[in-house]
């Protein structure tokens, strides 16, 4: 499996602006959208590039587009960049990508463009609203079990 389609999270933010830039522009295509897959070690695994870190990124790959982006950050995030991408459609491909990874408890997020955000700052602080509001539940509750 290719990690063309594997980059950094510097990669991932300036992909957002050029594709910001791009619309502005060309006016071709009129929306895109980012996401996050959340589940504790998801992107340590593929960080590792052990045989499971690779056949993950295969598997989430398998349920995107060539165009679509992953990122993995830190060790428990993947980000995801959907160009010509509206919420719906990314929500079905999100939903493909859970099904086939039935023993991880993923939690996710999308924020689309012009919808959620007219720049890249207010598209990041909405997918960190979001973030925040499916995570810190669950931080809480996995702090109380402590």
């Amino acid at each position: 499996m290719s990690e063309e389609h594997v980059h950094d999270f510097e990669v991932f933010r300036a992909l957002v602006e050029l594709e910001i830039n791009r619309i502005e522009r060309y006016k071709k295509s009129k929306t895109f959208s980012i996401a996050f897959l959340y589940a504790p070690n998801l992107a340590k695994e593929i960080e590792e590039k052990k045989p499971e870190g690779i056949d993950i990124v295969f598997k989430i790959k398998s349920h995107l587009r060539s165009t679509d982006i992953i990122t993995p950050v830190e060790e428990d995030f993947v980000f995801l960049f959907f160009p010509e991408t509206g919420k719906e459609n990314v929500g079905k491909a999100i939903e493909r990508i859970k099904k086939i990874f039935k023993d991880k408890e993923i939690i996710e997020g999308v924020a689309s463009y012009p919808e959620d955000g007219k720049d890249k700052y207010q598209l990041f602080n909405k997918l960190v609203e979001i973030m925040n509001k499916k995570l810190i539940p669950v931080i809480e509750l996995s702090s109380g079990d402590r």
